[in-house]
């Protein structure tokens, strides 16, 4: 490893070849003469070559000093190359970041402002991995992760919210011409029900009661499906009523191909957050992508 004492006298050592003698270098340098003199002395010493021929008029290069200085000259550039590319990163993004997404709301929503966050910084290198389990960021290299429901480790994590997930009960127009809309919880027991499977068993619904208090409702379903997106797709096709994210169910809604029912009677919603690991170093690359995801989700969800 090079010493800071070792850099300071190769760079008077340069500067003394450039500029023609030590005392011109020393006033380049802000240093005193002799300052300069013994910095080269004691490199030489160190070398145990001699890198100048001296004379009391004249200061010129012995075949070492020639040697080394070139070779010192392309050092100093590599290290010139290196400050400018570090330079350049903290004006422009560049390098790789690592995200976690959920599936279905990573490829929607998130994907989205991603690819054109990728799009205005060409240097950028965006490695997206989709699963529905929470990610350890730290085993597993990850910058970034999108997190519905609990964040994580309060002490480990830094959280920033996107949003929310709020549930709605819906179904298709044509179900509700032929089986009627319930006018109130209590009459979903006489509707078909399109059930969201998870671990194998059917995810009860949570509703709102009179008392505003939330419980849970199993309601009897004939289809009961393990992808929220086949869900959907039953609901659309009035095979039933479905409980759904509203960010999943926003499209059909805006279209017509669904219609809410019972408004407001779904239970509270889901944090919708973007952690990442504290104490890490946060380079430019991970500042604009979460500026970029922050922008895209607030002060209002893309959904609403």
């Amino acid at each position: 490893m090079i010493s800071s004492e070792r850099l300071h006298a190769i760079r008077a050592f340069v500067q003394a070849v450039q500029s023609g003698g030590f005392s011109r270098a020393a006033q380049q340098l802000g240093l005193s003469r002799s300052t300069v003199g013994k910095a080269v002395a004691r490199l030489e010493q160190r070398l145990q070559v001699r890198l100048f021929q001296r004379t009391t008029r004249s200061l010129s290069l012995t075949d070492e000093g020639l040697l080394f200085y070139d070779d010192c000259l392309k050092a100093l550039a590599a290290l010139e190359v290196a400050e400018n590319r570090l330079a350049a990163r903290a004006l422009a993004p560049e390098g790789r970041l690592r995200l976690s997404l959920p599936v279905l709301f990573g490829q929607k929503w998130v994907m989205p402002p991603l690819l054109a966050l990728a799009e205005r910084h060409p240097q950028l290198q965006i490695e997206a991995l989709f699963s529905n389990r929470a990610a350890d960021l730290a085993e597993e290299g990850i910058d970034l992760a999108v997190r519905i429901g609990s964040p994580g480790d309060a002490a480990a994590i830094t959280a920033r919210q996107l949003g929310e997930q709020r549930q709605l009960l819906c179904a298709a127009p044509a179900y509700l011409a032929r089986c009627g809309e319930p006018a109130a919880p209590a009459e979903l027991a006489q509707h078909q029900a399109i059930a969201l499977l998870r671990d194998g068993r059917p995810q009860p619904w949570r509703l709102l009661g009179e008392d505003g208090r939330e419980q849970p409702l199993r309601p009897t379903a004939r289809l009961r499906l393990g992808n929220m997106e086949a869900v959907l797709g039953a609901a659309i096709g009035g095979h039933g009523i479905a409980m759904l994210p509203r960010w999943l169910a926003h499209e059909a809604l805006q279209s017509g191909a669904l219609r809410e029912i019972l408004p407001g009677s779904c239970g509270p919603g889901l944090a919708i957050n973007l952690v990442w690991l504290k104490g890490v170093a946060m380079p430019l690359r991970m500042r604009v992508t979460i500026d970029a995801l922050v922008a895209a989700f607030t002060p209002e969800a893309p959904w609403r």
